[in-house]
């Protein structure tokens, strides 16, 4: 099971940026209908986990983005909608990084 998801990590690391999620649920759609259903009991049974972390200190944000992942090797739509958030997410933080090196500078 671990060399599977090790796998799977791997596979969905090899796609570029803002198009990895679309790609990955494209090569996902030939799988067995048994590891599809997988998948999706595997997305539902980590939602309730991430909204349990978020009411209490805990890496809810992980149990979050691991369920949409999975959510998203079922749905192309929200395949393409994981794209454009990672795409984002990382525009932004590559602003805050500048930002914090640009102010660490003019302080040092």
């Amino acid at each position: 099971m671990l060399t599977h998801l090790k796998e799977r990590w791997s596979e969905l690391r090899q796609f570029a940026p803002g198009e990895r999620f679309e790609k990955f649920h494209l090569a996902q759609q030939h799988r067995a209908p048994w590891v599809r259903f997988v998948y999706v009991a595997a997305a539902v049974a980590l939602l309730p986990v991430g909204v349990l972390f978020a009411f209490i200190p805990g890496p809810a944000v992980l149990f979050f983005a691991l369920s949409a992942a999975l959510f998203a090797t079922q749905s192309l739509w929200l395949a393409r909608r994981l794209d454009r958030a990672e795409l984002a997410l990382r525009k932004v933080c590559h602003t805050a990084r500048d930002w914090w090196r640009a102010r660490h500078d003019r302080h040092a």
